[in-house]
C-alpha cells in the first residue's frame, strides 16, 4: 500500500485535539473527537491492507494478526510495564486493585467493556484511572476480529460487493448508536456494535470501487475543506454534554472521510497542509503519545491529590512527548521494520509471552487487594451515606424515568408542617440522611424529588442521564398535586457549569418557580475533593487516631459567589462558609468523616450540614 503522508498527517490531527483536551486546555472541549477520527483511519488502512491482499489471493490471517502483533503490543507491554511500577510506588490499595483489574482487561483488549461496565468516561473519577484510555484500542481490536472474516465472506461468496454489504452493517450501526444516547448511553459509548459504523466509514473510503476517477480538482479542495471544517467545529463546539456518538459523531467521522477520500483522488490543499513535516511526525508517533499521556496525567494527578498547574501540566505533556519519541524510535520501529530478528515465531511467542506477564501482574495485584502490604496501617472503611438516599424510590438512577418516583414514600419527616420539596442530584440526595436525623428540629416536612446526575435546571438536556429533562419538566405536576410553596434546590454546580451551563439558567430556573407562587432557596456547591477522601487521608500520613483532616478543593470557591451573584437576594446559602477554612475545607471531623467519596456528604456530614446551614431548621 502506497504511503500517504496526509493520512499521517490526520493522525497528529486526532491525537492532538485529545491530548490538549486531557490537560484541560480551554477552547478545545470537544477535543474527545480525535479518537473517532482514528476510528476512521483504522478503517481505512486496515480494511485497504485486507481488500488488496484479499484481490490477489494473498492473504493470510495468520500474516494479519501478526502485524496486529508488530504494531500494537511491543509499546502497549512497555507502558503496562512502566505504569504499573509507578502504580505500585503511588497508588493506594483499593486503587492498586482496581488498576489490576483494568490491566486484565486491558491486556485482552475488553477494557471498553471493563469501563463501561464501572464508570463513565466522563466522571470526574476517570481522571486517576491509569488505564481508561485502552477502551478505543478494545473497540479496535474486537474491529479487527471480525472485519477479516467479513470482508473473506464478501469477497468469497458475494463477488467482492463491498460497498453494499458494509452499508448494510453501517446503517444498523450507527441507528444503533443514535438509539442508543438516550436508551444506553454508557454502552453506546464504549461497545463495538455502536462504534462499528465509525470504522466501518473508514472501510468505506478504502473498498470504494477503483473504476471510479480522480474527483476533478475544484471539488476535491470543497470536499477536503469541509471535512478540515467539520472535524474543527467538533473539536470546538462539542463538550463533555453532547450526546455522543451518534449524530455529534459523524460529523467528525464523514470530515476525516472526506480528507482521505480527497487525497487518494488526487489531493487537496488540506492534503498538502497535512502533509507538513511537523504534523507527518506527530502523527508518526501517535500512537505512542496516545498511550502514554493518559496515564502520566492520571498518575500526576493522583501523586499531587489535586488538578495540576499550568506549569505542572506543561512538564507533564513534556515528558509524555519526549517518552513517545523514544517508544516510537527504540520500540515500535524496530519490531516494525527488523522482520528477519523479529520473525513470526518470535512475535507471537513474545505477545504471548507478554499477555502472561501482565496477567500474573494483574493478579497479584487483585489477590493480594492492592499489594496492601505495602499499607500495613491503610484500613479501607464503609462510611454510611449512600445507602440513605432512598434509591430507585425518591432518588432515581440514570434508567428510570419520572414515572418511578414514589412521592407518599418519599416524605423524609412528618407532621411538622408545610411541605417543602428537595429538588436535585445526587448533591441533593446526600442530604436526606441529615433531614431525617435532624426531623425533630424542623419546622416543615421535607419531600425528596431527586434523580442521580440531574442538577435542578429546568430546560436542561445531557447524554449521561437522557430521562433528565423530563423528570425536571415533571415538576409543576409535583409541585400541584402536593400543595408546594417553597423548594430547596441543590446541585453539583461546579459540574454543571464546567461543562457549559451558566448561572444565568439557574437563576432562570428560579425566575419561573417564583412566577408558579413558589419560594425558593438555592445550596450552594458543597465541598468537592480531588481524590476519595480515605485516600487523601492516608496519603497526608493520617493515622486512626487523627481526629480532623482537611484538603483543597477541586474547584474554585468563587463558583458559589458568582452563583449567588445572579440570584434574588436572600435565595441563596453556601455551604463553604461553614465547612472550609481560608485555602481547605474539612473532610473529617471528631474522628469521623464528613465526605463519603470525593465530594458526597457522609451521614454524619449530612446531619452536621443540615443542622448548621439547611432552610427550616431550628437551631
Amino acid at each position: 500500500m502506497k504511503y500517504r503522508s496526509d493520512v499521517d498527517g490526520l493522525r497528529a490531527l486526532a491525537v492532538l485535539p485529545v491530548v490538549l483536551f486531557h490537560a484541560h486546555i480551554p477552547g478545545l472541549s470537544g477535543g474527545f473527537i480525535g479518537v473517532d477520527i482514528f476510528f476512521v483511519i483504522s478503517g481505512y488502512l486496515i480494511c485497504s491492507l485486507i481488500a488488496r491482499a484479499l484481490a490477489r489471493n494473498e492473504f493470510s490471517i495468520i500474516r494479519f494478526y501478526e502485524n496486529r502483533c508488530r504494531r500494537i503490543l511491543p509499546a502497549l507491554t512497555v507502558m503496562f510495564l512502566a505504569t504499573s511500577a509507578v502504580a505500585a510506588k503511588v497508588l493506594l490499595p483499593p486503587d492498586m486493585e482496581s488498576f489490576s483489574r483494568s490491566l486484565i482487561a486491558a491486556t485482552f483488549f475488553v477494557s471498553n467493556i471493563f469501563f463501561w461496565r464501572s464508570s463513565s468516561y466522563f466522571d470526574g473519577g476517570s481522571e486517576f484511572k491509569p488505564l481508561l484510555h485502552t477502551w478505543s484500542l478494545g473497540v479496535e481490536e474486537q474491529f479487527y476480529i471480525f472485519m477479516p472474516l467479513i470482508l473473506y465472506v464478501i469477497a468469497r461468496w458475494l463477488k467482492s460487493k463491498y460497498m453494499i454489504w458494509l452499508l448494510v452493517l453501517t446503517l444498523p450501526s450507527f441507528a444503533l448508536s443514535v438509539w442508543g444516547l438516550t436508551h444506553a448511553p454508557t454502552s453506546t459509548f464504549y461497545l463495538l456494535p455502536m462504534r462499528f459504523w465509525e470504522l466501518a466509514v473508514g472501510a468505506l473510503i478504502a473498498l470504494r470501487p477503483e473504476r471510479i476517477s480522480p474527483s476533478p480538482r475544484a471539488i476535491r479542495e470543497i470536499v477536503a475543506g469541509a471535512g478540515l471544517l467539520a472535524i474543527l467545529y467538533g473539536i470546538t463546539m462539542l463538550s463533555e454534554e453532547s450526546s455522543f456518538p451518534g449524530w455529534n459523531a459523524l460529523l467528525p467521522c464523514l470530515g476525516a472521510a472526506a480528507i482521505i477520500d480527497a487525497g487518494g483522488r488526487g489531493g487537496a490543499w488540506v492534503s498538502r497542509l497535512l502533509s507538513v513535516r511537523p504534523l507527518v511526525f506527530v502523527g508518526k508517533i501517535s500512537y505512542s503519545l496516545y498511550l502514554w499521556h493518559w496515564p502520566l496525567l492520571a498518575l500526576a494527578k493522583y501523586q499531587a491529590m489535586r488538578q495540576l498547574t499550568v506549569v505542572e501540566t506543561a512538564g507533564v505533556m513534556t515528558a509524555a512527548l519526549a517518552i513517545s519519541i523514544l517508544s516510537w524510535r527504540y520500540v515500535e520501529m524496530p519490531f516494525r521494520q527488523n522482520r528477519r530478528f523479529f520473525n513470526s515465531r518470535m512475535i507471537f511467542a513474545g505477545s504471548a509471552a507478554a499477555m502472561t506477564l501482565m496477567t500474573a501482574a494483574a493478579f497479584a495485584g487483585i489477590y493480594s487487594q492492592g499489594l496492601s502490604f505495602r499499607y500495613p496501617n491503610f484500613e479501607q472503611q464503609t462510611i454510611s451515606g449512600k445507602e440513605r438516599y432512598n434509591g430507585g424510590t425518591c432518588f432515581l438512577d440514570g434508567n428510570q424515568t419520572f414515572r418511578s418516583w414514589r412521592g407518599d414514600d418519599c416524605f423524609l419527616s412528618r407532621g411538622r408542617g408545610k411541605t417543602v420539596l428537595l429538588w436535585g442530584d445526587s448533591y441533593a440526595a446526600h442530604y436526606a440522611p441529615g433531614l431525617v436525623d435532624e426531623a425533630a428540629h424542623l419546622s416543615v416536612d421535607y419531600l425528596q424529588y431527586t434523580a442521580s446526575a440531574c442538577p435542578p435546571v429546568f430546560d436542561y438536556y445531557t447524554a449521561i442521564r437522557p430521562h433528565c429533562r423530563e423528570f425536571n419538566d415533571n415538576l409543576p405536576q409535583i409541585i400541584s398535586k402536593y400543595g408546594i410553596k417553597t423548594v430547596v434546590m441543590v446541585g453539583r454546580w461546579e459540574s454543571l457549569f464546567k461543562r457549559g451551563v451558566s448561572p444565568s439558567q439557574v437563576a432562570d430556573t428560579v425566575a419561573r418557580l417564583n412566577r408558579m407562587g413558589v419560594a425558593v432557596y438555592v445550596i450552594g456547591q458543597s465541598t468537592v475533593f480531588n481524590n476519595d477522601v480515605q485516600t487523601l487521608f492516608a496519603q497526608g500520613g493520617n493515622s486512626a487516631t487523627t481526629a480532623e483532616a482537611s484538603a483543597p478543593l477541586s474547584f474554585s470557591r468563587d463558583i458559589n459567589g458568582r452563583l449567588a451573584a445572579v440570584l434574588p437576594a436572600g435565595t441563596f446559602i453556601d455551604p463553604l462558609a461553614k465547612l472550609c477554612h481560608a485555602q481547605d475545607c474539612d473532610f473529617r471531623r471528631d474522628g469521623q468523616y464528613l465526605v463519603a467519596d470525593i465530594g458526597h456528604l457522609s451521614s454524619f456530614g449530612s446531619k452536621l450540614a443540615v443542622a448548621t446551614y439547611f432552610p427550616f431548621v431550628s437551631r
